[in-house]
């Protein structure tokens, strides 16, 4: 069950993770319409290809910062489960440390790439025409977002690795 949101920032979080959901609702209405349509041999959406693979590389980036927040996305449970319980805290404090940097160094490269392509004016050509910029622009939001969230483990506001042996279940 998904719990609801407090305050204005988990809100938005929350409504770019249910933004995501409702991509990948299109999604499968997209391609449910074009099997049917190959099956009954009436015209198919020529689009579907490319809107599914823009949708799913959304509903990725939509989604990962509130399972950031809710302590719901992949991550290694190795090392934490594998050290001394002593040195815990400070293996996970340099995983969030690379998380961040990993996350600001992501969202700035991608915020270059996003302006650089929207001042050229560059397209992406598929079945359909669309600026390149709005492929990208999701980029620095979401790794934005995630840096934030990142930090909020970094500097001791939550923690990932809360189970008896370092691991969130």
């Amino acid at each position: 069950m998904i719990e609801k949101p407090v305050g204005r920032f988990e809100t938005l979080l929350f409504g770019l993770f249910c933004s995501g959901a409702a991509i990948l609702g299109l999604i499968t209405l997209f391609i449910l319409y074009d099997v049917l349509a190959r099956n009954l041999g009436i015209p198919a959406f020529t689009h579907t290809l490319a809107l599914t693979e823009y949708g799913l590389y959304y509903t990725t980036l939509l989604g990962a910062p509130w399972l950031a927040r809710k302590k719901h996305h992949i991550y290694m449970q190795l090392i934490t489960a594998a050290v001394p319980s002593k040195i815990r805290p400070l293996v996970a404090r340099l995983s969030y440390l690379l998380c961040v940097t990993t996350c600001v160094l992501l969202a700035y490269y991608s915020a270059q790439v996003t302006l650089e392509t929207f001042v050229r004016g560059d397209h992406e050509v598929r079945s359909f025409d669309m600026p390149r910029w709005l492929i990208f622009v999701i980029m620095p939001v979401s790794f934005s977002l995630l840096s934030i969230e990142f930090g909020r483990y970094l500097f001791g506001f939550d923690d990932l690795y809360d189970g008896e042996l370092g691991i969130h279940e």
